[in-house]
């Protein structure tokens, strides 16, 4: 029994040291978006509801590249397991190879059919949200392939267990982003007169593009001239492989599914958000921000579940892949609890950083205590999801956020929104059903077990 417990603390020790970098590296995230939000929301109701909604639309577009992402991650997680480090840095090239193919199609088109795509999903918005929403989202849209390429690599050093290098280029992205934010929004000034005129939304898309930008390059730098296990030589000539390409895309198509259904459904709920006016639209963006508080450190936990449940499936340990999974569940679970706690206790606060409207103070503080109730929830699902991922059970998962975000968050949330007019407030409640479904779902295809002896 004292042995049992030692070999449980040895892996909850392992999992936290893997995870305390993601988990930075998402505090980080967090503290500048939140930073970035409150700046924008110091300008107007109609300035964060324009940002507010550009980046669903963004977080859509990136979907298929976080599919491509978990493809590297759970592939190169494997190989790693498997001790092919060969295997490992092809498949990290045949992963930028498709994700440069790609971004160079949906960039270009998405500047070229600007007015139409923002107009198609937000044109019931007020004039001067439009306006604002059209110039922010032609700015951020020359970072997105940036993001990408962070997004790929990222995902690949996660995968060979380097969560620290990451973290680190994160941390100087977002100091970068921060300081220019502090300076473009509302400007500089030197007695009395401005040094850098004040450029408000302006500020703050060309602030998150030109942060993007630098981080995708040091992501390329890290992969070609850093000393780590899936580093490529500049010198190599590139090379196709089309057999790894297809494992990659046989659990990238699927994750990519996933996160169309996933970010489609935020973006449709964003939608309906629109349509109730700008209060609303304020409120359910500083909800969704507040949000990132509890993903923070689940995000951390999920990551490494996903890295050491997938090397150990590589390495056939199938049941240390167990204990890796109900332990990082455990401790997401815990950490997670007492983060709500606080939310719950400090609603109002939290609201009032990002405005200093009452009216949105109020509604805001409500949701984020509804919020704050289920968090225990969002912890088993991310943490489940990223076992599921690892052992490349990603139909199931395409299958369960289907479910989740559209025949609840996003039908419930709709009826109870609009047709019973209970507004945001419905909004939320269609969002906490969502959590309820989807961990259960999770749960029960963990206690299963059938997952951890799927082939990739």
């Amino acid at each position: 029994m004292e042995a049992k417990e030692r070999h449980k603390r040895n892996v909850a020790k392992e999992i936290i040291e893997l995870a305390w970098p993601s988990i930075t590296e998402q505090m980080l995230i967090m503290t500048v978006g939140m930073v970035s939000t409150i700046f924008v929301g110091r300008i107007s109701a109609s300035a964060i509801a324009a940002v507010g909604m550009i980046n669903s639309l963004i977080f859509f577009f990136q979907a298929i590249f976080s599919g491509l992402a978990t493809g590297s991650t759970v592939i190169v997680a494997r190989l790693i397991g498997e001790e092919d480090e060969e295997g490992a840095r092809l498949a990290v090239m045949q992963s930028l190879i498709m994700s440069i193919a790609i971004f160079i199609g949906l960039t270009t088109l998405g500047y070229i059919f600007a007015v139409p795509i923002v107009k198609t999903f937000f044109g019931s918005v007020s004039t001067d949200v439009f306006k604002l929403a059209l110039m922010y989202y032609r700015i951020v849209l020359f970072g997105l392939p940036f993001v990408i390429i962070d997004i790929i690599i990222g995902g690949a050093l996660r995968g060979a267990g380097d969560t620290k290098t990451p973290m680190y280029i994160t941390a100087t992205v977002n100091v970068i982003n921060l300081l220019l934010n502090s300076t473009l929004v509302f400007g500089v000034t030197y007695h009395g007169r401005y040094l850098i005129p004040p450029l408000g939304v302006k500020g703050s898309a060309l602030s998150a593009t030109i942060s993007r930008i630098i981080g995708g390059f040091l992501q390329l730098y890290v992969l070609y001239f850093g000393k780590r296990r899936i580093n490529l030589d500049i010198k190599e000539k590139i090379r196709l492989d089309f057999n790894m390409m297809m494992r990659i895309i046989r659990v990238g198509i699927p994750a990519s599914l996933e996160q169309v259904i996933m970010q489609g459904g935020f973006l449709v709920m964003q939608v309906i958000v629109s349509t109730m006016g700008t209060i609303a639209i304020a409120v359910y963006q500083i909800g969704m921000n507040a949000n990132s508080l509890a993903f923070m450190p689940i995000f951390g936990f999920s990551i490494a579940a996903t890295s050491l449940v997938g090397r150990s499936l590589g390495a056939k340990h199938f049941m240390l892949a167990e204990i890796y999974a109900k332990v990082s569940r455990n401790i997401a679970v815990a950490v997670i609890s007492v983060i709500g706690v606080f939310m719950f206790i400090f609603s109002r606060q939290l609201a009032a950083l990002y405005t200093t409207d009452p009216i949105v103070i109020k509604i805001a503080s409500d949701i984020i205590r509804i919020f704050a109730v289920v968090e225990p929830l969002l912890a088993i699902l991310n943490v489940m999801a990223g076992v599921l991922r690892a052992a490349g059970d990603i139909p199931y998962i395409v299958l369960t956020a289907f479910i989740g975000l559209w025949l609840f968050r996003v039908t419930i949330g709709y009826i109870l929104g609009k047709v019973f007019g209970m507004g945001v407030y419905g909004i939320w409640i269609g969002i906490c059903i969502d959590f309820v479904v989807r961990s259960v779902m999770y749960s029960y295809r963990f206690k299963a077990g059938r997952w951890k002896y799927i082939k990739v």
